[in-house]
């Protein structure tokens, strides 16, 4: 990827209206709503962190946790080492963000770390998506293969976050835009975006199809809510 090409996403991304327009539609919903609920039930005065949180605020007392300083961030560190002291979280937060760093196990233990006895973490990765670096990108997961990430946890939940359909869909345009540009990347991801665009309302079929038993088979993204054994 062209170096002016990663100047002109990170300028993108500094104007929400622009990226959102520059973005296709992936939406979460069961996902959103798991963790809004688990937020509102853990309370305003809970100790709470949104590891790789971006520019989202999930609620005013959610500690954003970033790399490096943007809007809304509250804490400056890397997740390999979380600036956090041992079991004093509540609740951690981490939602796209594993398939971007080097060690993901290692960070799985940090959240171990400095979660308390019997707190939960609510973490999210892609399974079929293309390469997307956030500055870089390293690597996906089944269900089962998530589940096993979080081996030392007693996992109560996990599943599909993101459908079917949205895989499809996000193969489909980058195919496309791979097939016409003659090795331009600027013209692939232009014509990414207007297929994306133009077959939007296929995502739609996911408010049906992520919600069947076998669809993390061929799912866009999971998810996993584990409890931190009370005992240790």
């Amino acid at each position: 990827m062209s170096a002016a090409f990663v100047r002109f996403k990170r300028w993108v991304k500094k104007h929400r209206w622009l990226y959102a327009v520059a973005s296709c539609p992936y939406a979460a919903p069961v996902w959103d709503r798991r963790v809004a609920r688990l937020i509102r039930e853990a309370g305003p005065l809970a100790r709470v962190a949104d590891v790789g949180a971006g520019e989202r605020k999930r609620a005013p007392h959610v500690w954003n946790l970033e790399i490096v300083p943007m809007p809304g961030t509250d804490v400056v560190g890397d997740c390999h080492r979380l600036p956090f002291a041992d079991s004093s979280l509540e609740l951690v937060i981490i939602e796209a963000v594993l398939e971007h760093v080097r060690d993901p196990a290692a960070v799985v233990d940090e959240i171990r770390r400095a979660l308390l006895p019997g707190g939960i973490v609510c973490a999210a990765v892609p399974f079929l998506q293309g390469f997307h670096a956030s500055p870089a990108d390293y690597q996906r997961w089944t269900l089962a293969g998530f589940e096993a990430l979080f081996a030392a946890f007693d996992v109560g939940e996990s599943g599909v976050c993101v459908g079917p359909t949205a895989s499809l869909h996000w193969v489909l345009r980058e195919w496309v835009g791979l097939v016409v540009s003659f090795g331009n990347l600027w013209i692939a991801k232009v014509v990414a975006w207007l297929v994306g665009w133009a077959t939007a309302p296929l995502l739609l079929l996911d408010l049906w199809l992520a919600r069947r038993r076998d669809s993390h088979q061929i799912a866009s993204a999971v998810y996993v809510i584990a409890q931190r054994p009370p005992t240790t």
